[in-house]
């Protein structure tokens, strides 16, 4: 230990003197205004300030544009603010504050009774003249105590008190005048505070107070003369120099004391890393300087020599949006920004901005994360992005600043060398972070010890980069995890940041812990708030924000994942708190929601059925019984029969797992059968089995084997049943079909009037703006499915709006004179339309185009079966009209190929053998019969097109959760792309339209008597190889692998991490990826005279089918220009999905 006297002043100090600083970038020979500061321990930061006043006097620390003080006729002119100009500022600053505590304190006589007095800080004030009277505070002998605007006055009267403070500096406008009169009534109440007690309060000076003109500040004489009137003391290592306040998000928030050793340990940070930062700007616009994270910045102005960039002072101070501190920071043309996660993910939609940003040397954000789509997009634009992690405990954490981030791993960061970091596991793979003292670090607060050492758990949850060691990613907190009832832990964290991207959200807040499933709260913007009371405005919100809860539920784990019914809405009667980082604080609100909370509880319990008994045998009569109470409990249905299909009633995916769940309950809850495995149902049984009769003699089986790993019949027996289910249905909708009078004409194709429905599908929406742009088009009636008579179901127009939207084409068409938008039922008699209103259509329809159809692979055609009786309904409608019928079908009625006896398959009717692998395709196929059937015997005039693989819209627009896009996604986790050499003919979703439109005009003779049959592909294929290179070229130079290669990295993924579903989509159909490999161990190696194996494959399984029907009825087909699949839709497609690197 040693007695040293700093630079410039006549304080002696002792100090335990810091190891050596690896790097001082102030010293380099480009640098000519800033004086490197000892960095030794033989002088403080308040110490620093002489020092540079007397050596870095010229140096810049703050500027400001002068375009941005209002009235200014000075153009783009910045304002620079000196080293010596701050210096003078600080000791104006002191003399004046020291005076107003003496008189505050009555002690005016007895001087050294004052030292060490806290003074806190309570304003709305802008930067410079609050980071000026800070340190004024410190030069003062005070111990300064900057309190966020943000508290409330429960929690400004709780530090108040924790620490002592003695005087208070309170800001001009009247909201902070108010806090802190709230504040002093919470003192007396609360606190038992006398009068006499309560802090003296002054208001907080203002720029013209400390940065005197005309010389006024008299240079060095003033700053002389202040030194000897106020010698610096409280210098010593454990003196305390400042509190901050930690955020308060689970209590009331904590002080937190920085002493002079601990303030010096952080301000050398800079110089652990890895960039000089002498001489460049910092834009500190959107920066409080009473948060930590501003503090810490200007300690590193005084030790490295950057420059910070402001807003002007001025009153009322500037309030940061992401368009004034993005200006400002154009304006001072800044080096570094440094902002909250909100304001970059806000910039990120401006092109113009993303283009500036590419030319800085980086992008610094903290205090939370970023959402990952927007930091994927930037980082591919060429945006340096650097997270920096830190907290008021320990300070910044994260190396300070590195040269260059890796762009896939922007949202990671590197410990700054000079720390102790203990990482303590978990059993989920995450680790709990502490910081352990060391010679050059010591936290500021300290709850656990390492080997004896003290340190402090920071409860904030990391994971190491799978690739790249030492780069880690904070996850969320420890103490804000949820855990359900289930043992399942939800990180709210990162999903509340994606919620809260929503421009209809102000915050977000999840809960669920003890409870089986998570919900969230939802603050709305003010200008959305409503009473959550009124059923209409809570449903309506509800669809506004759901295409954000979707995406947050696509992040999510499957646990973790938000319904509909569990989104609550924060009431403007009980808003939300926050905290000095302006985050929610979230125990306080979920306390304040309780009530809310366990209703929504109890309403969900009541439409699960936990409460039902379970049988004691499993016999086919209990069985029955126990499914028909889960069924009706369930879907809310009293009336469904034992017979009638589930998903006919109404019910969906959701329903069908309760359903499912429920039934696996019993079985695990029933004695005979409690040692069935219900872990081996991998699938969900309710699709096959989609009655109340048929699992009810499910579960007798189950009960019987002992297992839900059944043994089923031979595929021959199969199919032959399915076959045979198949015709009976086309046979039942083939009945009584009215033929066409002899008298009626076929209908115009110059003057089209169409039916159609889908329109708010990906193929439906292009094929609505098609007809719409059509001239021989005189009107479109576009039947849109009944949302029911749920509060929450939005209505048919804005369905289509946001079709439009996210396809990209222009919503304004919903406005479209030619356009007549009518909810309907498709699968009830005249559509469920108003008799006038069907009269109406019938009278004038030419042409029908049926798109509408379930997408779901699992189920049974037993619950396709609506979508039939709908077809048979359009059916009629165009026979009474004599009206071309064009219905959109699939070439997925080539399930079963090998049942084919030609290849290419011809556009030709198919055995139904062919057709028979699942409910989808068997569906196409039945209603293909049921227009045969209408063609022959009653003249229908129709064409059924079989549908390839639709590769996205014109904006890239491609669902992720579909089976290729999952693939893309998956490559850079698994660091390979799958390979095929063979053709593939995807076809893009507006050509798809053109296509369709074409075939509206088709002659009537290729109608007559007999169904058209056309395939609808891309005419000129390309090999997946091809695609697969740029794909992988693009991601960052990957393997293209062959298939089953990369389907053994996806299992081997899938088995080593439980979590990978939620990173890895394709996880999620891996049996889907299971049936192509079985597909392609069939192919040969010999090819056809398309190229094709001679099973009859194209890439991936695709069925090898002609096309020469289609290209004689569409000239779009027919085009020998027509543009191939290539670079460019790869391009939109990673676009899209947020994956391009550039």
């Amino acid at each position: 230990m040693s007695s040293v006297t700093a630079t410039g002043t006549n304080t002696t100090i002792t100090t335990l003197a810091l190891p050596p600083i690896p790097r001082i970038y102030a010293n380099s020979p480009s640098n000519s205004t800033f004086a490197a500061p000892p960095l030794d321990g033989s002088a403080s930061v308040l110490q620093m300030l002489d020092w540079h006043y007397d050596h870095s006097s010229s140096h810049p620390f703050f500027i400001y544009a002068q375009s941005d003080v209002p009235g200014s006729a000075k153009g783009n002119a910045i304002r620079t603010i000196t080293w010596k100009e701050r210096v003078e500022a600080v000791y104006t600053g002191a003399k004046l504050i020291r005076n107003r505590v003496q008189r505050g304190l009555g002690s005016v006589n007895n001087d050294n009774d004052i030292d060490g007095q806290v003074v806190g800080i309570l304003s709305s004030s802008d930067s410079i003249p609050y980071s000026t009277t800070m340190f004024s505070i410190m030069r003062a002998n005070f111990v300064l105590f900057p309190i966020s605007p943000r508290n409330s006055p429960q929690a400004v009267a709780h530090l108040i008190q924790k620490v002592g403070v003695k005087h208070m500096l309170v800001g001009f406008d009247q909201s902070m005048q108010e806090l802190m009169e709230r504040s002093v009534e919470f003192l007396k109440t609360e606190y038992g505070y006398r009068d006499d007690q309560i802090p003296a309060t002054s208001m907080m000076p203002l720029f013209e107070d400390l940065y005197l003109e005309n010389g006024l500040n008299k240079g060095k004489e003033i700053v002389e003369k202040i030194r000897e009137e106020i010698p610096l003391k409280k210098q010593q290592p454990q003196d305390i120099q400042f509190y901050l306040h930690s955020s308060g998000s689970t209590a009331f928030p904590k002080p937190i004391p920085y002493t002079t050793r601990g303030y010096l340990e952080l301000s050398v940070c800079p110089s652990f890393g890895e960039c000089d930062l002498t001489g460049k700007t910092i834009s500190m616009h959107s920066i409080p300087v009473f948060h930590a994270l501003g503090m810490f910045h200007l300690a590193w102005a005084v030790t490295s020599g950057f420059v910070c960039a402001t807003f002007p002072p001025q009153l009322p101070p500037v309030q940061p949006t992401p368009e004034n501190v993005f200006n400002s920071a154009v304006k001072t043309d800044v080096d570094y920004i440094l902002c909250v996660p909100s304001l970059l993910e806000s910039w990120s939609q401006t092109p113009s901005y993303i283009d500036w940003l590419v030319t800085r040397k980086g992008v610094m954000f903290g205090g939370g994360p970023l959402d990952k789509g927007v930091g994927d997009r930037l980082t591919a634009n060429g945006v340096q992005i650097l997270n920096v992690y830190g907290s008021t405990e320990c300070g910044i954490m994260s190396q300070y600043v590195p040269k260059e981030v890796d762009q896939d791993a922007w949202d990671y960061f590197r410990f700054t060398e000079h720390l102790s970091v203990q990482f303590v596991p978990s059993d989920d793979g995450t680790h709990e972070l502490v910081m352990v003292s060391n010679e050059h670090f010591t936290p500021r607060v300290f709850n656990t010890t390492i080997n004896g050492v003290n340190a402090y758990a920071t409860a904030d949850l990391v994971v190491e980069h799978p690739q790249k060691k030492g780069y880690w990613k904070i996850l969320g907190r420890v103490d804000s995890q949820i855990i359900h009832s289930s043992g399942e832990k939800t990180n709210p964290g990162p999903l509340e940041s994606i919620m809260n991207q929503d421009p209809h959200v102000t915050a977000s807040v999840m809960f669920g812990h003890g409870k089986f499933q998570a919900g969230i709260i939802i603050e709305p913007i003010k200008e959305e708030q409503f009473d959550p009371k009124d059923q209409v405005k809570l449903g309506e919100f509800r669809n506004k924000i759901w295409p954000t809860v979707e995406r947050m539920n696509d992040f999510a784990p499957q646990h973790s994942r938000i319904f509909k019914e569990m989104i609550l809405v924060a009431s403007p009667s009980k808003p939300f708190t926050y905290t000095a980082k302006d985050t929610p604080r979230n125990n306080a609100i979920i306390k304040e929601y309780a009530p809310e909370i366990e209703g929504i509880y109890n309403s969900l319990e009541e439409s699960t059925q936990s409460s039902i008994p379970v049988p004691a045998q499993w016999d086919l009569e209990s069985s029955t019984e126990f499914v028909r109470a889960v069924v009706k409990k369930v879907l809310a249905i009293e009336d469904i029969g034992d017979e009638e299909d589930v998903f006919q009633r109404g019910g969906d995916s959701l329903q069908a797992t309760w359903i499912k769940n429920s039934i696996l309950r019993g079985l695990r809850d029933n004695s005979t059968t409690a040692k069935v495995d219900t872990r081996e149902s991998t699938s969900n049984f309710v699709y096959e089995h989609p009655t109340i009769a048929s699992l009810a003699r499910f579960i007798v089986l189950v009960a019987q084997r002992g297992t839900l790993s059944l043994l089923g019949d031979s595929e021959a027996q199969v199919v032959e049943r399915d076959v045979k289910a198949m015709r009976r249905m086309a046979e039942k909708y083939s009945k009584n079909f009215v033929p066409v009078k002899s008298n009626l004409a076929p209908t115009s194709n110059e003057r089209k009037v169409v039916l159609m429905t889908g329109s708010t599908g990906g193929v439906g929406v292009h094929v609505l703006h098609r007809l719409l742009q059509d001239e021989t088009v005189e009107k479109v009636y576009a039947l849109i499915r009944s949302g029911g008579s749920s509060v929450d179901s939005p209505s048919i127009e804005t369905k289509q709006v946001n079709a439009f939207m996210e396809r990209g084409v222009d919503k304004d068409l919903v406005r479209s004179e030619k356009l007549v938008l009518l909810e309907a039922t498709l699968s009830q008699e005249k559509f469920g339309l108003e008799e006038g209103v069907f009269e109406e259509v019938k009278s004038r329809v030419t042409h029908v185009v049926a798109i509408a159809w379930r997408v779901d692979f699992n189920i049974s055609l037993s619950s396709f079966e609506a979508d039939i009786k709908g077809l048979r309904y359009m059916v009629d409608l165009a026979l009474a009209r004599n009206a071309l019928f064009v219905f959109i079908s699939s070439i997925t009625v080539f399930q079963r190929y090998t049942y084919a006896k030609t290849r290419p398959f011809p556009e030709q009717h198919l055995p139904a053998q062919v057709a028979s692998g699942g409910g989808y395709p068997q569906g196409k196929w039945v209603s293909e019969q049921i227009m045969q059937n209408a063609a022959s015997q009653a003249g229908l005039r129709s064409v059924a097109v079989r549908l390839g693989q639709v590769c996205g819209s014109p904006n890239g627009s491609w669902n992720s959760k579909e089976w290729l896009p999952a693939i893309v996604r998956s490559a850079p986790v698994l660091g390979c792309v799958p390979g095929d050499d063979r053709l593939m003919t995807w076809i893009p979703a507006d050509m798809v339209a053109r296509a369709i439109k074409d075939f509206l005009d088709v002659p009537t003779a290729e109608t007559n008597g007999q169904i058209a049959i056309v395939h609808l592909i891309h005419p000129r294929p390309v090999r997946w190889s091809a695609l697969a290179r740029l794909i992988a070229s693009r991601l960052g130079a990957l393997d293209v692998v062959p298939f089953e290669d990369w389907l053994a990295k996806l299992e081997e993924k899938g088995r080593e991490d439980p979590e990978a579903e939620k990173k890895i989509l394709a996880l999620r159909i891996l049996g889907f990826y299971k049936g192509i490999a079985e597909a392609q161990a069939k192919s040969s190696s010999a090819t056809s005279a398309r190229g094709q194996a001679e099973s009859g494959l194209e890439a991936f399984g695709f069925p090898d089918i002609e096309i020469e029907r289609a290209k004689k009825l569409s000239e779009t087909l027919a085009d020998p220009e027509v543009r191939q699949l290539g670079e460019e839709d790869v391009e939109r497609w990673l676009r899209y999905w947020g994956l391009l690197k550039d």
